[in-house]
């Protein structure tokens, strides 16, 4: 069946520029604390195809993120075909990340064949894994396979935002307040540590890392 990808009209396409410009504003307010251990780590992974993950409700703060830590990276963010993806799309083309259009439910084996060739030829792929319809904090096998089909590191970001507002969506979505203080963290799992784990073994390494690097967010996990 053929997969059905929205896209934008061009008047569409003007107010997600005007979008972009406008959460790039509010993103440069806001203050990221980050050790040296993360940016050593990043530093050590610059030039390696990765892939990139965090969980659906920070996904405002990967733009920024993009910016600071990542912007000699190729990125490429997997974003649903729906029609929220396609704004997603828009706005990301203007920030300098590429898309790769498809989800678990729909268009999973292309996308994920596609995602596999960008990291084949250098790139890296960006992931919500929980993302793009929840459960909230639950890890979907997509990343698992994408990674073993790939061997391809895995870097897993942790974002605590001090002050935003909640959105009152399946992931209760995160805005930071203008001027909000973010601490952000990192870890890598590399190819060599998963490499005997099976799909599902890998998977909650990954569940469980992600679990661990939000100590501070543990009180609003509800895993099943």
């Amino acid at each position: 069946m053929h997969l059905h990808v929205n896209w934008l009209s061009p008047i569409k396409r003007c107010f997600a520029k005007i979008l972009a410009l406008i959460i790039k504003i509010w993103t440069k307010t806001i203050r990221i604390e980050i050790s040296q251990r993360d940016i050593d780590l990043l530093e050590k992974y610059s030039n390696s195809a990765k892939i990139c993950a965090l969980w659906h409700n920070r996904l405002f703060i990967a733009s920024e993120l993009f910016q600071r830590y990542f912007r000699g990276t190729k990125m490429y963010g997997l974003i649903s075909p729906s029609k929220d993806g396609a704004w997603l799309t828009e706005i990301y083309k203007h920030i300098g990340i590429h898309s790769v259009r498809g989800s678990t439910k729909r268009g999973g084996k292309a996308a994920l064949s596609e995602m596999a060739s960008i990291l084949g030829g250098g790139g890296s792929i960006a992931l919500t894994p929980d993302g793009p319809r929840g459960p909230k904090y639950v890890a979907k096998p997509g990343i698992a396979a994408l990674a073993k089909e790939t061997n391809a590191p895995i870097i897993l970001a942790s974002i605590t935002i001090a002050k935003a507002w909640r959105f009152n969506s399946w992931d209760r979505f995160y805005l930071p307040k203008p001027f909000s203080q973010v601490t952000v963290k990192f870890f890598a799992i590399t190819a060599e540590s998963y490499a005997m784990q099976t799909p599902e073994e890998l998977l909650a390494h990954i569940q469980g890392t992600l679990y661990k690097i939000n100590a501070k967010n543990r009180k609003e996990y509800c895993f099943a």
